[in-house]
């Protein structure tokens, strides 16, 4: 692996953050676009690449008047030795497609919520795999989003609890995502790399 990248490039109008005295501020949103709605990418972005060795980021409050982020950039180091960045932002209008891109050595391969955008691997002709997730087939209505989307994981962290189990995914494990946030505000704020 080379390159890994995130884009999760959303829409929020300044309404949205007038709605409730809460949105937009430290105090009791605690966090802005990298955590609100960008943390579900970054946790996917990791889960293919790898854990994060190191972080510079960069946030700005840019379009919206509120407290935190509404537009970050940060430039990763993997601990295999790949690089990446991830841009989360709520001020793209229109809001784009969540893309994942993954590059390596021998081909790349590019997702977003509308399915598999590339699927390129040098000297084969393997095609790209045939998605039936109902959560694609939901990205242009979400009514039709099944009511199970979050049934699954539920039902395995209940069970988990209920017969002292190990979840899917662990706390440790879930935690990367809110770790690797973190450590971006924090390289902004204090403009220098931060390892994780």
């Amino acid at each position: 692996m080379l390159l890994a990248d995130a884009y999760l490039k959303y829409y929020r109008d300044q309404a949205y953050y007038d709605s409730g005295d809460w949105r937009g501020t430290w105090a009791l949103d605690g966090v802005g676009a990298l955590m609100n709605q960008g943390v579900h990418g970054k946790d996917l972005l990791t889960w293919i690449a790898g854990d994060v060795e190191s972080v510079f980021g960069r946030c700005a409050t840019q379009a919206r008047k509120i407290e935190v982020e509404d537009t970050a950039v940060a430039s990763l180091k993997f601990k295999n030795g790949a690089i990446g960045s991830i841009e989360g932002t709520t001020t793209v209008y229109p809001a784009q497609d969540t893309r994942l891109e993954i590059h390596c050595e021998k081909g790349s391969i590019i997702v977003s919520d509308a399915g598999i955008l590339q699927w390129e691997i040098l000297g084969s002709d393997e095609k790209a795999p045939a998605i039936t997730d109902p959560v694609f087939a939901a990205k242009d209505d979400p009514t039709k989003l099944p009511a199970t989307s979050h049934v699954i994981p539920l039902q395995n962290m209940a069970e988990a609890i209920i017969n002292n189990g190990k979840p899917a995914v662990t706390p440790r494990e879930a935690r990367k995502a809110v770790d690797l946030i973190l450590a971006i505000y924090q390289s902004s704020k204090e403009k220098r790399e931060i390892i994780l």
